[in-house]
């Protein structure tokens, strides 16, 4: 009879190596699409579409795999629109499944952790009827200051500041500044508690 929990571990660390092998390949896929970076930790092929500059700091982990995290998580997307749009990750971030889209600058300091399907987008179209399908998107630069754990299934928007050591909770969307070494959740994101 075939022993399940073996046969799982030899699929785990077959599917460990196969990744171990793959690594270089993603790196060259980064690199060929101008991401500059140090140290990078990678599970899983990110998708990344570079028209602009994207900076990712040292031993920084990008995870777009289900095997490494769990079902369901997406891969880490990294989308600059044009030639002045800019992403700087700092060093110590982990994303896991993070989508990123940036027209302007999106800033993001070190030792920073986003859980599954945080979408961090700098821009959004025009409300009028006749433009609404134009690509001259209405942007403002987004900042993340250092040690700020995001939540599972956060939505980040144009023009926010979220302070150091602040942590948003899961689901919510965060459209106006968020102070630091705070505790932020809803639909709007509010304060809810002090961290001391």
């Amino acid at each position: 009879m075939v022993n399940l929990k073996r046969l799982s571990q030899r699929k785990q660390a077959l599917y460990f190596l196969v990744e171990t092998l793959r690594k270089p390949f993603y790196k060259l896929y980064l690199k060929r699409r101008n991401v500059s970076y140090i140290n990078l930790i990678i599970y899983g092929k990110p998708l990344v579409i570079n028209r602009g500059i994207i900076n990712i700091g040292i031993n920084s982990k990008l995870i777009s795999s289900s095997k490494y995290y769990g079902q369901g998580i997406q891969p880490v997307s990294l989308y600059t629109l044009n030639e002045n749009s800019r992403i700087d990750i700092g060093s110590n971030c982990t994303l896991n499944g993070t989508s990123i889209r940036c027209v302007s600058n999106i800033s993001i300091g070190s030792d920073c952790v986003f859980a599954p399907d945080v979408k961090i987008i700098d821009h959004d179209h025009h409300l009028s009827i006749t433009e609404r399908n134009s690509t001259n998107y209405v942007s403002a630069p987004i900042v993340i200051e250092n040690n700020v754990w995001v939540g599972y299934n956060v939505v980040i928007l144009k023009g926010v500041k979220i302070g150091k050591n602040s942590i948003i909770g899961a689901g919510s969307v965060v459209v106006k500044d968020i102070p630091e070494n705070c505790v932020a959740a809803g639909i709007p994101a509010k304060v809810i508690k002090k961290i001391e």
